[in-house]
This record gives C-alpha cells, sequence and structure tokens, in this order.
C-alpha cells in the first residue's frame, strides 16, 4: 500500500462523529510529532555535525552560562590575536 492510498484510507477512517475515536487519533498525532520532532536535525555545528532540537538548546544554554561567566573574547581582542597568525 502506497503512502496515497494509506492516507486516503486515514481520512475515511476519520470522517466520523466519534468523539472519543477522534479525542484518541488526536492525542496519538500529537505524540507522534512531538517525539519525531525532538529528533529532526534543527542545526548543525561549525564542524558539520547535525543538532537536534534538544542537542541544539542545550549547547545554547551551556554557550548563554559561558558568557555570563565573563568567558568570552571580543572583535577587538580577536583581532589582535589574529594579527599574529
Amino acid at each position: 500500500m502506497g503512502a496515497i492510498e494509506l492516507r486516503d484510507k486515514i481520512i475515511q477512517s476519520l470522517n466520523t462523529d466519534n468523539v472519543s475515536f477522534l479525542q484518541n487519533v488526536f492525542e496519538f498525532v500529537k505524540k507522534e510529532k512531538e517525539n519525531t520532532s525532538d529528533h529532526e536535525i534543527v542545526a548543525y555545528t561549525v564542524q558539520g555535525q547535525p543538532l537536534n532540537k534538544k542537542e541544539y538548546i542545550r549547547q545554547i544554554k551551556e554557550a548563554d552560562a559561558e558568557i555570563d561567566k565573563g568567558e568570552y573574547i571580543t572583535v577587538e581582542d580577536l583581532e589582535k590575536e589574529s594579527a599574529g597568525w
């Protein structure tokens, strides 16, 4: 069974007034979408490694914490440092 045929059968199944059934289907789809989005690639590191949503958020929080601790280099300092390369 192909995707189009399967989609048509699902749509036919959803053509009902059974609220309980529709709520169950909705909850199932909602959970599946949440699980899928957690594994979806949303960014890449400068080395080209893919990052999913959770890892991306973790790295952003880690970078924010480093900035709050003063662990960063200014553009001016970077320019001075790179002049000697």
